[in-house]
């Protein structure tokens, strides 16, 4: 098996194509955490990280805590810090740093860094991306923001700044006033193309990596659009979920995708994707679309409100009351 590697704009690493997400819903939502179930699953998680790196995935992406306390625990066992790149992430900063005074802002965002530096047994980050920047924005909290994370870079804690973002024409516009970030992740997939249109063509002006999220939670949010699937699998062809890897990755603006990944299984299957030969069938990926909006799916939906996972019982119901 070879990964391909991709260049990740201006910061000059050179990421594989498949990158590893930080969402680990299937064992938890943000916030609800069984800490006995936690620590009992940790082993297996354990060995799914070693396998990602052993088969060459080095770019890996967390953002809630428990991601990066989870993250942290396989990195003890594993090692190899070396030989990976590693983000964190800063959630609702902005919105922190509207609650208090501006005194207070720096030791806000060092405090943050610092938490999630250490529930990842490190002492430094490649990335460091600031979450949906578009909440409570100000350039003055911008600028503030910008001023402590290249003390962070200077101090050897950083390496890199990115934001990641749904709402692609406001980061567009942040990007073309203050050229500030250094990677962009952004949600990308064959239903939500607008980054493609907002972001792409900017990016690449001005050298910005593109990280792609979200590569199988559509059209509802936080279900992937393989449960609405109508389509057979034929010996020899890409399952649906390799089908929509591909046709990301088709973007050469792209330098890496990072979907969450729970299991071994799904693990196998991604690093299948990206190792075949040729174009993915966009017809595939209408299928499934048109199934998701189709007249079968609000009946799927409510099925899922009894699915084991937890998330996907929470993003059903959230479907489901959008609906009505």
């Amino acid at each position: 098996m070879k990964i391909n590697y991709r260049v990740l704009g201006r910061t000059g690493l050179k990421v594989s194509e498949l990158g590893f997400g930080g969402h680990e819903f299937r064992r938890w939502l943000p916030g609800k955490r069984d800490m006995e179930k936690f620590m009992r699953e940790q082993p297996e998680r354990n060995r799914l990280i070693r396998r990602a790196m052993e088969t060459g995935i080095n770019y890996f992406d967390t953002g809630n805590l428990e991601e990066a306390e989870s993250f942290g625990l396989a990195l003890k066992e594993v090692g190899r810090r070396d030989d990976i790149y590693l983000t964190i992430m800063i959630l609702g900063l902005f919105g922190k740093m509207a609650e208090k005074p501006r005194s207070q802002w720096k030791d806000i965002i060092m405090d943050d860094a610092e938490m999630k530096l250490k529930a990842l047994n490190t002492k430094y980050a490649d990335i460091l991306t600031l979450l949906a920047p578009e909440n409570n924005y100000s350039r003055e909290r911008l600028t503030a923001t910008l001023e402590v994370i290249h003390e962070l870079k200077n101090e050897g804690r950083i390496g890199f700044i990115g934001a990641s973002t749904h709402q692609p024409k406001f980061l567009a516009e942040v990007l073309r006033r203050y050229d500030c970030f250094d990677t962009l992740m952004v949600r990308y997939n064959y239903h939500l193309q607008e980054a493609r249109d907002e972001l792409f063509p900017l990016a690449k002006a001005l050298e910005v990596g593109i990280v792609a999220m979200k590569p199988f939670a559509w059209p509802y949010y936080g279900i992937p659009f393989m449960r609405f699937g109508p389509a057979e699998r034929e010996e020899g062809v890409c399952t649906s979920a390799q089908t929509c890897i591909r046709w990301i990755l088709g973007s050469p603006q792209v330098a890496t995708i990072v979907p969450g990944m729970n299991t071994l299984a799904e693990l196998e299957e991604n690093l299948d994707a990206i190792t075949r030969k040729g174009e993915a069938d966009e017809r595939v990926l209408e299928r499934y679309l048109e199934a998701a909006r189709g007249c079968q799916a609000r009946e799927k939906l409510r099925k899922m409100l009894h699915d084991p996972a937890a998330d996907i019982r929470h993003y059903a119901k959230i479907a489901l009351a959008d609906q009505t």
